[in-house]
C-alpha cells in the first residue's frame, strides 16, 4: 500500500492578527462568510499576509488542491492501493478518503476547505470523507508502517540524496503488502519543520530544479504503480475485457 503525506500543506483559515484588517474583513463580505471562516489565499490575500511569520510558506491552497486531483484521480487510487493524509501547519492531520471526489473546480474546493476547517469534517455529520484529526505526524507514520522493518519511509526534499526513477523504484517495496509512506511539502518555499526530516529514512531529490508538489506526487505514484505490478495487471485486465 503506499501511503502519501502531504506534509505543512500552506491550507489555513485567516489567523487572528489579520482578522481586523479591512481588506480581509472586505473580501470576507464578498464571500458572505467571517474573516476567520476563509481560507487565506496569497492570490486575495498576500499585501496583508506581509505581517505573518513566515509568509513565504503560506497561503497556498491551489498546492494542496492540484496535489490531491493528482493523487485521487490515479488508477492506483481507483485500485484501493492509495491513502492520502494533509498534515497541517499546526500540526494536526487530516484523513482523506480514498474515494472522495473532489471538485474540479478551485473555488468549490476552497468552498469544501473552509468546511473541513471550521467544522472539522466535510460533511459535518455522518460518514466523513474529508476529517480533521487529533494525531500528530509521527503516530500517523507509526500507524501507517505498521510496526514493520521492512516498511519505507521516503522524504522528498530539495537537499535529498539526487536520485533516478529507477533508483526510486528499488527504495519502494515489490508488493502491497508492505507499507511504503512518502512525505511531499505541499508549501511553496522554505525548508521542512526541523522535526520532520527526521521521520523518514531516505530523504530523495527527484530533480535538478525544485518541483511542485503534485509533480512530484505523479512521479511518485507511477514509479510505485510500476513497482508493485498494479499498472501492468490494470492493462492485463483491460485487455483480457477487451478480447
Amino acid at each position: 500500500m503506499l501511503h502519501i503525506v502531504l506534509l505543512e500543506c500552506a491550507l489555513e483559515l485567516v489567523p487572528a492578527e489579520l482578522t481586523g484588517l479591512k481588506e480581509i474583513q472586505r473580501f470576507a463580505t464578498l464571500r458572505g462568510k467571517r474573516p476567520q471562516e476563509i481560507v487565506l489565499d496569497q492570490t486575495h490575500h498576500g499585501r496583508s499576509m506581509t505581517r505573518l511569520q513566515d509568509a513565504e510558506r503560506r497561503g497556498r491552497p491551489d498546492i494542496v488542491f492540484l496535489s490531491l486531483v493528482s493523487l485521487l484521480e490515479s488508477p492506483l487510487c481507483k485500485q484501493g492501493l492509495l491513502t492520502v493524509h494533509m498534515h497541517l501547519r499546526d500540526g494536526r492531520i487530516v484523513e482523506v478518503a480514498p474515494d472522495v471526489r473532489l471538485p474540479r473546480n478551485y473555488d468549490r474546493f476552497v468552498g469544501l476547505a473552509e468546511q473541513l476547517l471550521v467544522m472539522g469534517s466535510v460533511p459535518p455529520e455522518g460518514r466523513s470523507l474529508l476529517r480533521v484529526t487529533n494525531e500528530g505526524l509521527p503516530q500517523l507514520i507509526s500507524r501507517l508502517s505498521k510496526g514493520s522493518e521492512e516498511s519505507a519511509t521516503v522524504l522528498a526534499v530539495e537537499d535529498g540524496k539526487k536520485t533516478t526513477i529507477d533508483a526510486l523504484s528499488s527504495l519502494l517495496p515489490e508488493g502491497p503488502n508492505t507499507p511504503a509512506i512518502i512525505g511531499i511539502g505541499a508549501f511553496p518555499h522554505g525548508e521542512f519543520e526541523k522535526s520532520i526530516p527526521g521521520l523518514f529514512r531516505e530523504h530523495v531529490c527527484l530533480d535538478s530544479e525544485v518541483m511542485m508538489a503534485w509533480h512530484v506526487c505523479a512521479e511518485v505514484l507511477w514509479t510505485y504503480s510500476w513497482r508493485v505490478g498494479a499498472s501492468q495487471k490494470r492493462l492485463s485486465e483491460s485487455s483480457i475485457a477487451d478480447d
